[in-house]
């Protein structure tokens, strides 16, 4: 007999979860790493398991349950850490700094800087991730700001510009929802015209409320005399070759995307041999320990903190909501709630509870849970980074953006119903 959510057991998981996520909302505040409480939702694991034990029940569920949820780790890992390395490696060789300092030496002005930041980061962070755009480029508006209003503007629209790359691999939970095989690289992509339209608007409610009405200096504009390394192009060109080769083999030979941006990370590997046979040395093992195992700690603990909830039952609320709301209703609440909570263990939850969605529900529901992160400095990766990079960047501040952020939300949503549903293009 399956374990109930309505028992001790059930209400011992909840529990857990509920504590764990408390500190990780918390985060900021009580200066705790989040993988740590993350990692305390392991314990559930402790618990099921005394109770299969002492109960004398078939803990047969319970094993294939950890054995679906190593699968989905493993997959959402490696892609991570494989595509984290690639960034370093661009990182090593210079490629972002030169193209800070290359902005700069553009001449181009406080508004300029922070359309640029924000359209580079809406461009990029679908192909190397929210958190890394919102690092090198929260570093870069850190450095050349000097106003913090500007600074706090200029951080929340890269938030959200990061957050927007949702129609690609651009965030977790667009790659979790791929990895679970709920919708396909190509139906994600179908989503570009949501993230990029909901950023730009929201990016122009930024600049007319809030950038136009700052006076005096606002950004130096004294670039730094920085440039590309050696074989700092060639790598350029093999990590551009080796992520449109993956999503070619993904599509066309079905090869798993983790397992092909890892045949493109051996060849950028092949290439620092190469050159440093030639006498550069890239430096490759230092670039690959810069990897943020803490980030990828978290996503173990919190995954198998859904799935240990999963197991006892409460994710069966979630599919009882699909049923009794439409889908697309569910799919915007649960953007909303991956604001509060973290859109990782929001986008998890409806995973596990398998709710049976059309193409375009599945659509919707990346991009919901994806940039609903932004509507929260805690919902995401990337707001989390940039509190990191400027400890002025608080929660409240945040919020004073609220009108920019819902801009981007109810816009994006709004592309979304006319593509798809009016339309019919898409997924």
């Amino acid at each position: 007999m399956p374990i109930q959510p309505i028992s001790a057991l059930g209400f011992a998981v909840l529990a857990i979860f509920t504590v764990s996520m408390a500190f990780i909302i918390l985060e900021a505040k009580l200066h705790i790493d989040k993988f740590k409480p993350a990692l305390f939702m392991l314990t559930s694991f402790l618990l099921i398991g005394l109770y299969y034990w002492v109960s004398g029940s078939d803990p047969e569920p319970f094993i294939e349950m950890q054995k679906e949820n190593n699968v989905e780790l493993f997959s959402l890992l490696a892609f991570m850490a494989f595509m984290w390395m690639i960034v370093e490696i661009l990182a090593e060789r210079g490629v972002f700094s030169t193209l800070n300092s290359h902005l700069i030496a553009k001449g181009l002005g406080a508004t300029q800087m922070f359309w640029a930041t924000g359209a580079l980061a809406a461009l990029l962070s679908p192909f190397i991730n929210n958190i890394t755009t919102a690092m090198i480029f929260g570093k870069s508006i850190q450095e050349i700001s000097r106003n913090q209003d500007y600074r706090h503007a200029a951080l929340c629209n890269l938030i959200i510009a990061s957050n927007s790359g949702v129609w690609f691999l651009g965030t977790a939970t667009s790659l979790m929802v791929v990895l679970a095989g709920k919708i396909s690289i190509v139906g994600l992509l179908a989503l570009l015209p949501a993230g990029i339209i909901g950023w730009a608007a929201s990016a122009a409610v930024l600049q007319y409320f809030y950038l136009s009405k700052l006076e005096g200096e606002l950004i130096d504009t004294t670039p730094d005399n920085v440039s590309i390394k050696h074989g700092g192009w060639g790598m350029v060109f093999f990590s551009v070759l080796a992520v449109a080769l993956a999503v070619l083999m993904n599509i066309v030979l079905h090869i798993d995307i983790q397992y092909a941006i890892g045949m493109g990370l051996a060849v950028l590997g092949i290439y620092a041999w190469r050159l440093k046979r030639q006498g550069t040395n890239v430096m490759l093992l230092a670039q690959l320990q810069k990897v943020e195992w803490n980030t990828l700690l978290f996503f173990i603990g919190i995954i198998s903190g859904v799935a240990a909830l999963n197991h006892v039952g409460w994710l069966t609320y979630i599919s009882r909501l699909f049923e009794v709301l439409s889908p697309s209703t569910v799919n915007v609440l649960l953007g909303v709630i991956s604001g509060i909570l973290d859109n990782v263990p929001v986008e998890a939850a409806a995973l596990m509870s398998n709710p049976t969605l059309s193409d375009s529900q599945w659509a919707l529901n990346a991009l919901m849970v994806g940039i609903g992160g932004s509507l929260t400095v805690i919902g995401s990766a990337a707001g989390v980074m940039v509190m990191s990079i400027d400890k002025s960047y608080s929660f409240g501040t945040h919020l004073k953006y609220l009108p920019a952020i819902l801009t981007n939300f109810f816009v994006s949503l709004a592309v979304w119903y006319v593509q798809f549903e009016m339309l019919g293009w898409g997924a």
